[in-house]
């Protein structure tokens, strides 16, 4: 069945056999980034105090989330823009589209760090991670975090899949392991957040300087892409945030519902279930790497089909490896029913607990995978706004509902709550595109298609 799928999504131009050349090794990338992920987590668990650890996890999701802020959703414009003109060759055309987007970047992410700042100022002194200077660190991340991310989505629409995962991904987790393990060496003391987060924004640098070659290479050499852009910017800023509006809030909202449940866990059931629910909430989002690391190539090329007005080949691509991904996932949540208390004791003994959180936040995301990834789709042809509507009114219901159904039934609650979510917000998105362009994501078209073609061989 899984074979007859990727031949039915791989007829056709010698793009789309490139495309799931790309996917495979985005979903290398995107396992090895699982790897080095679980390996920081456990190495500075054990050369931290559980203080310092919480703190300097917190922050760098602090961080995240204010360079996501500050990125203006330029990451997201870049993708849309630039692939039609990379077909064409239009590398001038591309530099100016990189000017004005990392130009917005910097303002974006400097304007996000003064408030951060004013964070620190207002909160010193009164306890927490944001009333200790020495936690006011994790400020020097995010710029680089913005700069980097804009890379990566760069690298992407110009079709380099190792740019667009590895060196932020892989790469500036696995350095920080290796210069933290050898400060720990060195001193033999518990490392502080404060000397990690120095080196955790040393090593972002370095990992924006470094591919700066390669980057120039995929334009051809026409332009220093990077580097080089935001001294030629001729777009005016207002211009750029009344286009980058609807990117910058879906983005925004993306990244905090992704969070969100954690900190409400945490805060109205307590620390120890917060334990359980986010190690079954990490896993259960494990299942998703099938269909997001097919999207890394996909997008681009999503663009620039709409922009030739290829539609069916759309549908024909992304339903596909909507049905390819739903089924992988189908095998792996029967998996986790049976040995998912297994998978979860790697977290500890006491884990197994949470193994009923776990199948409801899987057979949540099987649910959502069959509806396809809307939110790159919309993005990618023009339907941004209705995008971020979406985002919004589904992430907003979401959390009133999580807040109510943790409240009265814990982790249980807070795991139906966003196992409905995910279905809602990709099913919404999934009809909106279909009704406006005809473009179907979800698994359906696909799977007709195999089975017509199973019909039809003699038996």
């Amino acid at each position: 069945m899984l074979c007859a799928v990727f031949n039915e999504v791989n007829r056709g131009p010698w793009m789309l056999g490139s495309l799931f050349g790309k996917s495979v090794l985005a979903f290398a990338y995107r396992c090895s980034g699982a790897v080095v992920t679980f390996a920081f987590g456990v190495c500075f668990a054990r050369m931290m105090s559980i203080e310092e650890y919480g703190a300097l996890m917190s922050l760098m999701t602090f961080g995240l989330i204010a360079s996501t802020i500050g990125l203006v959703g330029q990451q997201l414009l870049v993708v849309r823009e630039i692939p039609g003109l990379a077909a064409r060759n239009d590398y001038p055309a591309i530099g100016s589209i990189v000017s004005s987007r990392v130009r917005v970047t910097c303002v974006g992410s400097i304007a996000a760090t003064v408030i951060a700042l004013l964070i620190f100022v207002v909160a010193h002194g009164r306890g927490g991670i944001f009333g200790r200077w020495e936690y006011s660190a994790c400020l020097l991340l995010i710029l680089p975090l913005a700069l980097i991310e804009m890379q990566s989505s760069v690298g992407r629409a110009l079709g380099s899949v190792y740019l667009a995962l590895v060196p932020k991904d892989v790469l500036w987790r696995l350095l920080i392991i290796l210069l933290g393990g050898a400060l720990f060496a060195t001193y033999g003391h518990p490392l502080k957040a404060a000397d990690v987060l120095v080196i955790a924004t040393g090593v972002l640098i370095l990992l924006i300087a470094i591919p700066e070659a390669y980057l120039r290479h995929l334009a051809d050499g026409h332009n220093r892409l990077f580097t080089t852009a935001a001294r030629r910017s001729k777009e005016g800023i207002a211009d750029t945030l009344s286009t980058s509006a609807p990117f910058w809030v879906t983005s925004v909202a993306l990244v905090l519902f992704v969070a969100i449940d954690i900190v409400i866990v945490s805060v109205m059931v307590g620390p120890e279930s917060a334990g359980y629910y986010y190690a079954a909430n990490r896993i259960a989002l494990l299942l998703d790497f099938f269909l997001a690391t097919f999207c890394v190539p996909a997008a681009p090329l999503i663009a620039r089909l709409f922009d030739e007005g290829r539609r069916t080949e759309i549908t024909r691509i992304m339903s596909g490896a909507t049905l390819a991904a739903f089924l992988a996932v189908l095998v792996c949540v029967v998996a986790l029913a049976l040995v998912g208390d297994i998978v979860l004791m790697v977290f500890g003994e006491n884990f197994v607990r949470a193994h009923g959180v776990l199948m409801v936040l899987s057979v949540g995301m099987l649910a959502s995978t069959y509806c396809g990834v809307g939110s790159i789709a919309l993005n990618m042809t023009g339907h941004q706004r209705a995008a971020m509507y979406i985002m919004v009114v589904t992430s907003a219901l979401g959390i009133v509902a999580m807040i109510g159904a943790t409240w009265k039934f814990g982790i249980w609650g807070t795991a139906t709550v966003v196992a409905i979510a995910w279905v809602a917000n990709r099913a919404s998105m999934a009809a909106y595109i279909y009704a406006m362009e005809g473009i179907d994501l979800t698994a359906t078209t696909a799977l007709l298609a195999v089975l017509k073609r199973k019909k039809r061989v003699p038996a």
